[in-house]
């Protein structure tokens, strides 16, 4: 089982029976027909709602842009509205035999999602169900989508629609058991655990060969992490262009809606030979999946392209600074796993953060970087800190300033496992 968190105790879970939804949820009424799409998401996943009823979701971005600032259209009925759901006591001895079953999905973050899916598909081949839905996948819409296993109701979810599944699960209550800011877990194994089943077949965990021949194989470069904790120094993403560019044409993908992607590019900027296809960001989710696909060989950051990479047995390595690379591919072997040897007085990676966090008089960083021990780091900010992005970005905590200044010692080990799977 996945390590609970180097910090103590875990998360502890809302006093709310285990019978209702643990997910905050919003009900409102709507007094004319609408429709919205959430960020980051395609085309399909607009979703249409009709005057006169009333809904739920669990997104505060929606509720801010729709919700409140058109209070003639909507009316906000209950901030802590809660349905009823599945116990967890009885996810794994439940029989969903042709039932229609609908997840709460609590978390928006990429890899998460896409382990859940993963897991949707192993629920769905051992129960045959009817119908499987996911509601408020919000901006990972996308991921669900594309697959085209489950009904995404990709923002909010009308009350009569609730009433016509037999089950609703919410993943909250999983979820409220993890500390995952301290030390991650292998979502899909504990999904898989909770309810007692296999990992499907659908989803092979060796990679697929390269088809490509040296000098042809598409590579795709994949940085950015959702935190300056788990992003490639630039000094190691030019140090991998020079080294694979024998190999095949490079794409190196970005993000300009992000600060840290913006940050990126402006570093890079006349750093990077001609031949190198730069991808600012984009459209969709959709489009990154479609990407990551697309590749013959990624090297990623630990992020949601890392966990992407599972649903196309895409090869490549995945580069690790302070989380546990072993527990977040779980039972995937297609990304070769990399561990940036640091080592030093207040800690050692994998030191297990996700997030940078902050000191009771409100110092932002790492153990590492503030010279403190990990209970020395209570909480993570809450609010957006750019400043600190910037500064983290210009002058990194401590492992991620090791690969910085030896990123010979990455781009070898990815030359290495490249040469390995051409050679089949």
């Amino acid at each position: 089982m996945a390590k609970t968190g180097r910090a103590g105790k875990g998360r502890a879970a809302a006093k709310v029976p285990p019978g209702q939804s643990l997910t905050p949820l919003l009900e409102f009424a709507a007094a004319a027909d609408f429709q919205y799409k959430p960020m980051n998401a395609s085309p399909a996943a607009l979703q249409t709602g009709r005057g006169g009823g009333r809904f739920l979701t669990t997104s505060q971005t929606f509720a801010n842009q729709a919700l409140v600032r058109h209070p003639q259209q909507f009316r906000i009925l209950r901030t802590d509205a809660r349905v009823r759901c599945l116990p967890p006591a009885r996810w794994d001895t439940t029989d969903f035999t042709g039932r229609r079953v609908l997840f709460l999905l609590p978390s928006q973050a990429l890899g998460n999602n896409v382990c859940t899916l993963l897991f949707l598909h192993a629920f769905a081949e051992r129960w045959q169900t009817k119908e499987i839905g996911v509601f408020c996948a919000q901006s990972t819409a996308d991921i669900y989508l594309t697959s085209g296993l489950a009904t995404v109701h990709s923002l909010w979810i009308g009350a009569k629609d609730l009433k016509g599944w037999d089950h609703v699960i919410d993943l909250g209550h999983l979820e409220s058991r993890r500390n995952i800011e301290f030390w991650p877990v292998d979502m899909e194994a504990d999904l898989l655990a909770a309810f007692n089943l296999e990992p499907t077949a659908k989803f092979p965990s060796a990679a697929r060969p390269i088809a490509a021949a040296k000098g042809d194989v598409k590579i795709g470069l994949l940085p950015l992490a959702s935190s300056p904790l788990r992003t490639l120094p630039v000094e190691a993403t030019l140090a991998l262009v020079d080294g694979l560019a024998p190999y095949g044409p490079i794409t190196l993908c970005l993000n300009k809606g992000q600060q840290q992607g913006r940050l990126y590019g402006n570093a890079l900027a006349g750093r990077l030979p001609d031949e190198v296809s730069v991808r600012d960001g984009f459209d969709s989710i959709g489009d990154l999946l479609a990407a990551v696909a697309g590749f013959d060989y990624i090297v990623a950051a630990d992020s949601g392209p890392a966990h992407m990479a599972k649903l196309y047995a895409t090869p490549g390595t995945a580069a690790y600074t302070s989380a546990p690379g072993e527990v977040l591919q779980g039972r995937f072997t297609n990304l070769a796993v990399w561990t940036v040897p640091f080592k030093g007085p207040h800690c050692a990676a994998p030191c297990g953060l996700a997030k940078v966090r902050a000191t009771a008089d409100g110092r932002v960083g790492c153990m590492g970087s503030l010279g403190v021990s990990v209970d020395d780091l209570p909480t993570t900010p809450t609010a957006a800190q750019p400043g600190v992005v910037e500064a983290l970005m210009q002058d990194p905590v401590p492992c991620v300033a090791m690969l910085r200044d030896r990123p010979g010692d990455l781009v070898a080990f990815t030359k290495a496992d490249l040469d390995a799977r051409l050679a089949g």
